[in-house]
């Protein structure tokens, strides 16, 4: 889809950065879901103390448009988040992972007084020798097939803390919005996107758009659903 900001091919914005910021930013092009000896190797050759995972597709309803984009959405990101978890065991490393999830795996319907539910549970089981305590992940309640890989993603990330050791930040954050960071706004060939489309516009750049040309806000159902935001920067 089209982005309103102008966005920069890769190899400029790299160019970019290191105008105003004297950095260098190196690039490998590979897919994180099939390129998984090739991704082994960057880690022997960089050995980074930490990777941040943004590499899967992030939208619900892209999810949710047919049987081949429900596919694509669960091989991509649990292959891709799999093959993260297997090489950093592989290369022996210790490697702090963080990744992007979403406040979408616990589902939408906590309302009221209910405190956002969050990481684990401390629970009571009835069993046959009496009540016994455990430590559970919260419950989830995926609403997208996009939401349900995030569900997977942190039985993944479960598992290989226990097995493997391995540091994980699984960062459940609301609905982003914004273009700019400090970062970003140093030269406008930076820019992040701004979508405003079904797939990929969020609710506040539709009603924005919409807005800016006099367009009815598209409000579904009683318009009185409560959302989390955060800001880019």
């Amino acid at each position: 889809t089209s982005s309103l900001t102008p966005i920069s091919n890769l190899g400029e914005r790299i160019s970019t950065w290191h105008e105003v910021s004297g950095k260098t930013i190196e690039f490998r092009n590979l897919n994180l879901a099939s390129d998984f000896d090739r991704f082994v190797t960057i880690l022997r050759e960089f050995q980074p103390d930490a990777i941040v995972h943004f590499a899967e597709q992030r939208s619900a309803p892209y999810s949710m448009k047919s049987t081949d984009n429900k596919r694509y959405t669960v091989d991509n990101n649990v292959r891709a988040t799999h093959n993260v978890l297997s090489a950093i065991v592989e290369v022996g490393a210790d490697i702090h992972l963080v990744h992007l999830g979403t406040m979408g795996v616990y589902g939408y319907g906590w309302a009221g007084d209910s405190s956002i539910p969050e990481g684990y549970l401390e629970v009571t089981l009835d069993t046959s020798s009496g009540p016994k305590r455990k430590e559970i992940l919260h419950p989830a309640d995926p609403g997208s097939v996009y939401h349900m890989t995030k569900t997977l993603d942190q039985l993944l990330f479960a598992f290989y803390a226990k097995n493997d050791r391995i540091q994980v930040t699984d960062l459940h954050q609301g609905i982003v919005w914004g273009t700019q960071t400090a970062q970003t706004a140093l030269d406008e060939r930076l820019i992040n996107r701004f979508d405003y489309d079904g797939d990929y516009g969020t609710v506040l750049n539709r009603f924005l758009m919409q807005a800016a040309i006099g367009f009815p806000l598209t409000v579904h159902g009683t318009g009185g659903q409560t959302r989390a935001f955060i800001h880019i920067n």
